[in-house]
C-alpha cells in the first residue's frame, strides 16, 4: 500500500491536498477518520495524524515567521503524509491488511525429504487485494470532492464485524479478549474474489473451525441452521476456502487414504467387518486378501470402503470444488460431537445432523424427493458392504447423488470471536493457533 504513495510523487503527478487557493477542507475531512482509526483497532500513531494535525495548523496559521520552518518542506511532508496515510487507511479497510493466502500457506513447514521442506497449504480463500485501478479511484473521489462519500463506502459493513467493534468499544474485555477481537476484525475485512461476502449472499453455509460449528441461512424462506462439527486435528488442520456446494452423495464410498491404509494392509478380518475391497487398477474389484503394502503405497491398489453405516463417511457427503481433496460428511461416529474439542479428521469436516443441512441445501423439497432421501440415508446393507438385501429394499427408492441447484456458497472461516448457538459473541480457542502470526503481522498497523 504505502509503495504506491511513493511511485505517484515518483512520477510527479499533481498535488492531491495542497493547492493555490489553501482550501484544506479536504485534509481536515480525512482527519476526522483517521482520528477515529481505533475504533477498527487500528493505532491513529501509523497514520501519522499528529505530524500531520502539526504540519496542517502551521499551514493555516502561516506559522513560519521564526525562519525554523520551510514552507515548502512542511507543504511536500503534508502532502505526502496525507496521500500515505490515506490509501493506507481505504485500502486496509477495504480488503484487509494481511493477505491470508500469503500469511498461512507460509505458516506450517513439513519435511519432503532429509534436506528440502516444504510449507502446508492450509487456506485457499483467494481474497481480492488492492489492484492499480483502486488506488486511481481513490486519489479521483478526493480530486472530484467525493472523499466524504468515499471513505463511508470502505467502512466494513458485516454484522459480525459491527458486533466485533461494539465489543472493542465497550472496553470491558481483557487484553486477550481484545487482541482475539482486533484479530477477528480483520478477518471480516477480508473478501473473495469468487464469491460475495456471507451477507450479501441469499443462502449460504458458513463452518467456522474454532466455535466447532456450521451456520446456514437462507433469506427467502428465513431458515436457519446451527450444527456441531468436527474439522481436522492440528496434524491435519482443515483448510480456509471459499467454494459452492454443488452435489450430495448418498451412501458414498471411501477411498482409503495412504496414511490410513498402511496401518490395516493385511487386517483382512477387520476389512471384511467394515466393508471393505480392494481395487486394482489391472485386475479391478478384489477381495481384502488380495492387499499388497507396495501396491497401495505405490499406488497401484486402493483400499475401498463401500457405503453403509459403518462407513467412514456416513450416509451422506456434500461436495464442492476445492484443491484439498476435503469436503462436508457425515460420520459413523456420531458420539464425536458429545465431545467440546472437536478437531478429530484428516481435514475433512464431519457435521451432526447431515439430514438438516441436506434438507437445508435441496431447493425442491417435494414430498418424493424427500422421502427417496430419508430412505437412503437409512436403508440396511448386507455387512455393509456393495451387497444390498434384496428381499428389505426398495430399490425404487434409493438416491445415489443429488444436486444442488443453484450451487450454495460455503465458507470455511477461522473466528476465535464468533456467535454461539444463541447468536451471541463467544471467545473460542485459537485451535491452530492462527491467532499469533496475524497480530505478528498487524503489529504495525493495530493498537
Amino acid at each position: 500500500m504505502d509503495s504506491k504513495t511513493k511511485r505517484y510523487y515518483a512520477e510527479n503527478n499533481p498535488f492531491i491536498w495542497i493547492n493555490r487557493i489553501c482550501d484544506y477542507s479536504r485534509a481536515d475531512t480525512l482527519l476526522q477518520f483517521l482520528k477515529s482509526a481505533n475504533k477498527h483497532g487500528l493505532k491513529v500513531e501509523a497514520f501519522r495524524v499528529e505530524r500531520i494535525e502539526k504540519d496542517l495548523e502551521s499551514l493555516k496559521d502561516l506559522d513560519f515567521t521564526d525562519g525554523k520552518k520551510d514552507i515548502s518542506a512542511v507543504m511536500a511532508r503534508l502532502e505526502y503524509n496525507l496521500t500515505k496515510a490515506f490509501l493506507r487507511y481505504t485500502a486496509g479497510l477495504d480488503y484487509g491488511f494481511v493477505n491470508p493466502d500469503n500469511l498461512y500457506n507460509n505458516f506450517e513447514k513439513y519435511e519432503v525429504d532429509s534436506v528440502t521442506s516444504r510449507f502446508r497449504q492450509l487456506c485457499d480463500l483467494k481474497v481480492q487485494r488492492p489492484k492499480d485501478a483502486f488506488y486511481e479511484m481513490a486519489i479521483n473521489k478526493v480530486v472530484n470532492d467525493s472523499l466524504s462519500e468515499f471513505l463511508n463506502e470502505v467502512q466494513p459493513k458485516s454484522f459480525l464485524y459491527k458486533k466485533l467493534a461494539h465489543r472493542l468499544a465497550e472496553g470491558n474485555i481483557t487484553n486477550k479478549g481484545r487482541v482475539k477481537t482486533i484479530c477477528n476484525m480483520e478477518r471480516c475485512r477480508w473478501k473473495t474474489r469468487t464469491l460475495p461476502v456471507p451477507d450479501a449472499c441469499e443462502k449460504h453455509v458458513v463452518v467456522n473451525i474454532p466455535s466447532f460449528s456450521l451456520r446456514a441461512f437462507d433469506k427467502t424462506s428465513g431458515q436457519k441452521l446451527f450444527l456441531r462439527i468436527g474439522c481436522g486435528t492440528v496434524e491435519h488442520k482443515t483448510p480456509l476456502l471459499s467454494s459452492r456446494i454443488t452435489r450430495m452423495d448418498i451412501n458414498p464410498q471411501w477411498i482409503v487414504p495412504k496414511s490410513i491404509a498402511k496401518g490395516f494392509v493385511y487386517d483382512y478380518s477387520y476389512m471384511h467387518r467394515m466393508g471393505m475391497f480392494i481395487f486394482d487398477k489391472k485386475l479391478g474389484k478384489l477381495p481384502p486378501e488380495s492387499s499388497s503394502y507396495s501396491k497401495i503405497m505405490s499406488g497401484e491398489q486402493y483400499i475401498i470402503q463401500a457405503g453403509g453405516s459403518k462407513n467412514s463417511l456416513g450416509r451422506i457427503i456434500f461436495r464442492f470444488d476445492n484443491n484439498f481433496s476435503v469436503f462436508l460428511h457425515d460420520t459413523s461416529s456420531p458420539w464425536l460431537f458429545q465431545r467440546s474439542r472437536r478437531a478429530v479428521s484428516h481435514g475433512c469436516v464431519r457435521v451432526d445432523k447431515p439430514a438438516e443441512l441436506a434438507m437445508f441445501l435441496l431447493a425442491d423439497k417435494n414430498e418424493k424427493i424427500v422421502e427417496k432421501l430419508n430412505y437412503s440415508m437409512t436403508m440396511p446393507f448386507v455387512n455393509d458392504n456393495d451387497s444390498l438385501t434384496k428381499k428389505k429394499v426398495d430399490k425404487s427408492k434409493i438416491i445415489n447423488s443429488l444436486s444442488v441447484k443453484p450451487s450454495v456458497p460455503l465458507f470455511i472461516t477461522y473466528y476465535t470471536v464468533y456467535y454461539d448457538d444463541s447468536d451471541k459473541l463467544t471467545e473460542y480457542d485459537d485451535v491452530y493457533g492462527y491467532d499469533e502470526p496475524l497480530m505478528q503481522k498487524l503489529a504495525v498497523i493495530v493498537e
